[in-house]
């Protein structure tokens, strides 16, 4: 299956559009975000089954995600920044004993390890998300399609907002596993926002998403959340990895949910697109190079 998945990303790498039109504008688009998942995560992860899930933590600027990254790490990892975007690649965090293991070709990253971060969990503190709103970026950058699972964190403030529900869309299309933190949440209206966002997930196809809330507090001196407000998030952390084989089958699944999106946005744009988008030829060859995937992932199943 992997060497016809490998064909189509050739072809969507390959894809050339003549026309500067709305339509080959939005079929660009689509093709780059089906090339993404596919070069950064469906052809890489299957040959490092045995290695740590790779925990993409994203959200907007501000929304405290590299301050529970460190929460996590209890030491300060990555630098934390609430008036401006100071996180411009990624970072990822480890265990001293988990060897990294994404490559750098692949992603363009900061690496760091610590001691109390869980063995078999790669924290990335990732760039923020407020470009990914705009129609003309894809629609998930390589170090979020990545990624085995998403903490997406926003606030109480934020978490209506438009970005934050385009990019859970996303995890909902892919069926990534994902956990949202909401953080900075008034303690009187804790569990009305639970509540609120929890009825909101339902709606969205992301009911069985897990779903914290981070009472609004004063960091420590340190920048770091006080141990009592992180201690659920860092306990949920350490539970996540298990073992080798169940860490396997986590990330099986979010490959399958990645091959489904592909495959969906790949026919989307086969059948969405004007007629001077494609030629005939690689029209042809796209619908051949989906039906060979299918047929192949029909006989392994």
């Amino acid at each position: 299956m992997y060497d016809a998945l490998g064909v189509l990303c050739r072809l969507l790498g390959d894809m050339e559009f003549p026309f500067d039109s709305a339509s080959a504008a939005a079929t660009r688009r689509t093709l780059e975000e089906a090339q993404a998942l596919l070069e950064h995560y469906v052809l890489i992860r299957p040959r490092r089954a045995d290695t740590p899930l790779l925990v993409a933590v994203c959200g907007a600027t501000g929304a405290g995600k590299s301050t529970l990254v460190n929460s996590a790490a209890g030491e300060i990892v990555t630098t934390p920044g609430v008036l401006r975007p100071t996180t411009r690649v990624p970072v990822l965090v480890h265990h001293p004993s988990d060897t990294p293991w994404f490559p750098s070709e692949h992603v363009l990253s900061e690496q760091r390890s610590a001691v109390r971060v869980p063995r078999g969990v790669v924290l990335m503190d990732t760039p923020p998300l407020a470009s990914i709103a705009d129609t003309n970026r894809p629609a998930a950058p390589p170090a979020i399609a990545a990624a085995d699972l998403w903490i997406f964190m926003t606030t109480a403030a934020r978490y209506a907002d438009a970005v934050p529900w385009h990019v859970l869309a996303r995890a909902a299309d892919r069926r990534v596993p994902i956990t949202v933190v909401v953080n900075r949440v008034p303690t009187d209206a804790m569990t009305e926002i639970r509540t609120h966002l929890a009825s909101l997930l339902a709606a969205r196809g992301l009911g069985s998403a897990t779903l914290f809330a981070v009472e609004e507090t004063t960091l420590d001196s340190s920048g770091m959340f006080p141990t009592h407000v992180a201690e659920p998030v860092v306990r949920w952390l350490h539970e996540v990895p298990g073992e080798v084989s169940v860490r396997t089958v986590m990330a099986q699944r979010a490959v399958d949910g990645a091959i489904d999106h592909v495959l969906a946005l790949v026919s989307q744009a086969l059948d969405e697109a004007e007629v001077d988008v494609f030629g005939d030829a690689e029209r042809a060859e796209l619908g051949v190079a989906i039906a060979d995937v299918r047929a192949v992932r029909g006989a392994a199943g």
